[in-house]
């Protein structure tokens, strides 16, 4: 009898043990725990600690002494005092339960839509490496370390959660995010950001003509409207071919193939991705033209194929993000464009005719002026029926 109870002595003591350890371990977690769930933890903490010294007297024999006998009515008042701390939190159990399954389902989705989920993993990763000591994240998947750096090169990861919810700073009255400096939080940027370079990428940028000029004479809410009809058109298109969409600034989108997921064929692949979006655009404005008066509207769309860096920019609004000259190149290929037209760089070009698809391209007769690098040979992509061997070629016609 007397083993028993010291085995449940030990098995009591080992669970606040376990508790200090806890909140000694994880002081951040314990900073953002309301007082009420520290002192409830304390608490149980004593309540069980109380019952091992139960245990322990018994096994001494001690337990016809007025020391055991303390003990009992401590242990005693400590479960009146939590029973009667938990009354206030039994009716909102379950309301706490599906608030933090929505929290934690929000956010997901959240990060899904900020990251590609390659990027997410390694993100995620590095937080659940943190949070285990190990100082290194593991492969969870299965992969060996040479799969992991043949995929995207390994580079140092950076916690992710606190930049998603969190803010270390307090707003102003304009809404502007001033950075606490004594902020915990702020140790994020300790570690180095994750970046990598992708030398084959191609990047697209389609740009919607003559939309200030029409904006500028409609509502707010149409040209949200368009807006939100034309670039869920374009998300749809994207998903399907497995393109990544980086971001939308105005009514320009901006969408990528070799980054962040590597590929051979990203230049054929975001030409057929443009293609599709220029016939999905035009059949939009036809369909919301009475409606929307979108008879005039087009869309403009220029590729540039080269080498990017790409990685997560930390901050305030923490987004995965392209930069180098080949976006600016992109964007310059975009503007000098026509609407109704894909207009292509002559490296992604050069891609094209290396993939056996030159019949898609017509030369462009005027060179395009770029600033910092002169005159650039650029082409036409060939529209759907379409026959000739230049845009001024007489022989030009739709089938």
């Amino acid at each position: 009898m007397k083993i028993i109870d010291l085995i449940i002595a030990l098995a009591y003591f080992s669970i606040p043990v376990q508790i200090v350890f806890g909140l000694c371990k994880f002081p951040r977690l314990t900073r953002r725990a309301t007082t009420k769930v520290v002192v409830l933890l304390v608490l149980f903490a004593l309540f069980i600690f109380l019952c091992g010294t139960g245990h322990l007297l018994r096994c001494i024999d001690m337990a016809d002494t007025t020391l055991f006998r303390a003990v009992n009515i401590l242990t005693a008042v400590i479960s009146i005092t939590t029973a009667i701390y938990l009354m206030p939190f039994v009716p909102n159990l379950m309301g706490i339960t599906d608030k933090l399954y929505l929290e934690a389902t929000t956010s997901k989705e959240i990060i899904a839509k900020m990251y590609p989920p390659q990027i997410r993993e390694r993100l995620l990763n590095r937080e659940r490496s943190r949070m285990d000591g190990t100082g290194s994240a593991a492969i969870v998947d299965g992969s060996s370390t040479r799969e992991v750096e043949m995929n995207i090169k390994e580079p140092i990861r950076h916690r992710i959660q606190e930049f998603i919810r969190r803010r270390s700073g307090k707003e102003d009255k304009l809404g502007v995010v001033h950075p606490n400096q004594n902020d915990p939080e702020n140790d994020l940027f300790d570690s180095d950001p994750i970046a990598d370079d992708f030398n084959d990428t191609s990047i697209m940028f389609a740009d919607i003509s003559s939309f200030t000029l029409w904006s500028s004479q409609h509502s707010p809410i149409e040209v949200f409207t368009l807006l939100e009809s034309l670039f869920c058109e374009f998300d749809r298109i994207a998903d399907e071919m497995g393109v990544y969409k980086l971001s939308t600034v105005g009514d320009c989108y901006i969408a990528s193939a070799g980054v962040p997921y590597p590929r051979d064929d990203h230049a054929i692949v975001l030409t057929q991705f443009a293609e599709c979006c220029r016939q999905r655009a035009n059949d939009l404005f036809v369909r919301l033209s009475p409606k929307l008066d979108t008879d005039g509207l087009g869309i403009r769309i220029g590729i540039h194929s080269g080498p990017v860096t790409a990685g997560v920019l930390r901050g305030d609004k923490t987004r995965f993000d392209f930069f180098g000259d080949t976006i600016n190149t992109a964007q310059r290929i975009e503007s000098t464009g026509k609407p109704n037209s894909v207009h292509l760089s002559s490296e992604t070009a050069q891609l094209i005719e290396l993939a056996g698809k030159g019949d898609w391209l017509l030369p462009r007769k005027n060179a395009v002026e770029a600033k910092g690098k002169g005159e650039l040979k650029t082409y036409w992509l060939r529209k759907a029926g379409e026959v000739g061997t230049s845009e001024e070629d007489p022989s030009l016609s739709m089938v």
